[in-house]
Formats: structure tokens, C-alpha cells, sequence
């Protein structure tokens, strides 16, 4: 029993080290990609006011106030969080590079102030707001309802001291925020309401300590955890609306056997120089080496893609799983592929917008408005 229990730590402990050896055989970088929104906005709305129609009116006020001394909720914490999800949307939207977005922070138009819509707004205010911000839709946040729940707990914990068990209590303090904030969006050029869309943020923060002070001053304040839930939901709205940037991750081999061209290459890569680097690569995909060719497929796979060439970058990593083999290619090829897909969608929605596709970041060009369907780096074999 004992020496089966030795050789199972062995074997575990040969394949940490056989990962470990494999890990340090590739370098890894981030780029950012420009992907499609969930939904298609129409092209002829490029700009969108985004106004914060989710306070209640005087009776709903009152209400509000109410319900703040009941719940222990901090009062009028709703309004800051509303603010913070407008400004969370104006800031994300004008980052991607779909709409112009501009804040309509200063009207008062009422809601319900809770997660209850309220009737849609009449055209003829819509017409009249666009017409003031001078742009062709508005995005409405119509509702904004937040549940906080504070709650407490003891333990008796067992420590040493001195060589004996000394019990103490030790005080745990929980804190749970919920946000929910339905949005509307208002085609003033169509005069057509094209989305309706609630947003639910859920988070939990926990405290410990000596004492019940100890355990609270652990946590959060509660106008901070609010905000940053309302921040949240302006993101989350642009996010449905607007293409935007992701950051992803790549990899690639810099070691294969005694093949030294593998080193080279990765100074080209450090300095972005992706045509060089596969120009390199190249003659390797044909060596009758398997492991050598499937390395040398998949940084080709790389480095057509990091040009934007789709289609070939697919080639590439599918020569490298399935002829030679290389199983930490699938995932790759899976995640171009997927890529690939998006690539109607995003032009549809970027479309007249070539100019524009570039990250703000400078961390590499979004040229993800199509791909090339051949003749990539260094030609096919």
C-alpha cells in the first residue's frame, strides 16, 4: 500500500514537471480585439443621449424615504447609484468606437423609483430632447432599485497559547448588495423603441474581527458598493449596444528541440514584427519532425492572425492539431473560429466606421472588419 501511495505521488509529481517543462517552451502576450455587440444597432443612429429617467416622482419620493428608514438602506443612495450608471454608459460608449455619446444628466423626467417600468416616453419629448443634444436616439435608464442586506454572526474559534486551547469569539459581519436597472432605447429617426433590457448586479463582501466594530470597519461603505453596482449596469448597457474592446490572450513556441530559429524569431515577435517572424517560421511547418511542424504551424496560425488573416490563421492551427497532432492547438483554433463568426456581425455594425476601428489603448489595430481568405504571410505550402 505504501509503495503504490509513493508511485502515484511520483507520477503526479513527473507530469508537474512535464507541464512545467512544456510552459516554459512558449512566451504569452495580450491583444486587444474589437467584438461584436450583442445587438445590432441600425446604422442610421450614430450618436445617443443617455438620460437618467429612473428617480421617482414626489409620492414615489416620499415612498422611498420610507422605505430607506425601514430597510436601513442609506436615503437617496438610489439617485447617486442612477448617476454613476449614466456616467458608467457615457464613459463606455465613448471609449468603443461605435456611438458618440452624450450625457443628459441635467433633465428631471420621472419614473417610479422602483424595478416597476414606467409607461414609455412620449415622441414628441423624445424628438424634442434629441433635437437639444443633437443626437438621433436616447438611451433611458427607466428604473434603478437596489436591496441591501446586512447581517451578523459569531463563531467560537480554539487557539494556542502557551501550550493550552484558549476559546474566543470571533464576530463576522456580511454584506449583500443587489442592483437591478432596466433600460430603454428610443430610435427618435424610426420612432421606434428597438431594446428593452434589465441589468442585475449581484455582490457580497464579508468581514471578520474581534469585535463587531472590527468586523463591520472590514467592509465596504455602503454608498461605495452602490455606486459601483450603478457603474456596473452603464457598462453592462453599452457593452449590449456597442462593439467593444477585449483583451485576449496568445501564445507561442520559442522552443522546439535543438531548432535555434525558434529564439530567433522571438526577438521579431517582441518588436511586433509578425511578417519576419513567420517568414521564419515557414520552412519549419515541412519538417518531418512532427513536433517541430506543429510548433511552427501554430505560431504561423500566430502570427496570420495578429495581421488579421482570419482564414489562413484557421489553416494554419488546423494543420497543427490535426496532422501534427499539437492538442493545445484545438482550443485555439476553436477561439479563431468563433472569431471568424463574429466577423458579419461586427462589419454590420461598424460599418462606415473603418477610420474609427482602432484601440484607444494603441494595443494593436482593431482590424477585425473582415479577414483575408488567402495569400497570407509567406503563402500556403
Amino acid at each position: 500500500m505504501k509503495k503504490l501511495i509513493v508511485t502515484s505521488v511520483s507520477l503526479i509529481i513527473f507530469f508537474i514537471i512535464v507541464l512545467t517543462l512544456d510552459s516554459c517552451k512558449t512566451s504569452s502576450f495580450s491583444k486587444t480585439f474589437l467584438v461584436p455587440a450583442d445587438i445590432t444597432i441600425p446604422q442610421h443612429i450614430q450618436s445617443v443621449g443617455i438620460l437618467n429617467r429612473s428617480l421617482p416622482d414626489k409620492q414615489g419620493l416620499v415612498m422611498n424615504i420610507l422605505e430607506g428608514f425601514i430597510t436601513g438602506e442609506s436615503i437617496m443612495a438610489d439617485r447617486e447609484s442612477s448617476i454613476s450608471a449614466l456616467r458608467g454608459a457615457v464613459s463606455t460608449l465613448n471609449f468603443n468606437p461605435r456611438f458618440k455619446a452624450v450625457s443628459m444628466e441635467g433633465e428631471d423626467l420621472r419614473g417610479t423609483g422602483t424595478k416597476q417600468f414606467p409607461a414609455p416616453l412620449d415622441w414628441n419629448i423624445v424628438d424634442q430632447l434629441c433635437k437639444k443634444y443633437n443626437v438621433d436616439a436616447i438611451v433611458s435608464l427607466e428604473t434603478f432599485d437596489s436591496d441591501i442586506m446586512l447581517s451578523r454572526d459569531t463563531k467560537e474559534q480554539i487557539s494556542k497559547k502557551e501550550g493550552r486551547d484558549v476559546k474566543y469569539l470571533e464576530y463576522f459581519a456580511n454584506l449583500n448588495i443587489r442592483a437591478s436597472a432596466g433600460w430603454r432605447f428610443y430610435d427618435n429617426v424610426k420612432k421606434q423603441m428597438i431594446d428593452e433590457q434589465v441589468f442585475v448586479d449581484e455582490k457580497g463582501f464579508s468581514g471578520r474581527g474581534l469585535s463587531p466594530e472590527e468586523a463591520l470597519s472590514k467592509l465596504p461603505p455602503k454608498r461605495r458598493a452602490l455606486n459601483d453596482a450603478g457603474m456596473f449596469s452603464g457598462e453592462m448597457l453599452a457593452f449590449r449596444i456597442s462593439p467593444k474592446w477585449l483583451n485576449a490572450s496568445r501564445y507561442y513556441y520559442t522552443k522546439a528541440r535543438k531548432e535555434e530559429i525558434f529564439k530567433y524569431a522571438k526577438r521579431y515577435v517582441k518588436s511586433d514584427q509578425w511578417k519576419t517572424a513567420a517568414d521564419t517560421w515557414l520552412p519549419l511547418t515541412n519538417s518531418p519532425d512532427r513536433k517541430i511542424a506543429g510548433r511552427a504551424c501554430h505560431n504561423m496560425a500566430v502570427a496570420e492572425e495578429m495581421q488579421g488573416n482570419l482564414n489562413e490563421a484557421i489553416k494554419w492551427a488546423t494543420e497543427a492539431y490535426v496532422k501534427h497532432n499539437l492538442k493545445r492547438s484545438r482550443s485555439y483554433l476553436n477561439e479563431l473560429n468563433r472569431r471568424l463568426k463574429d466577423q458579419s456581425r461586427l462589419k454590420e455594425q461598424m460599418e462606415g466606421k473603418e477610420g474609427e476601428n482602432e484601440n484607444p489603448n494603441g494595443n494593436g489595430k482593431g482590424n477585425d472588419n473582415g479577414s483575408n481568405s488567402g495569400g497570407g504571410v509567406g503563402g500556403r505550402k
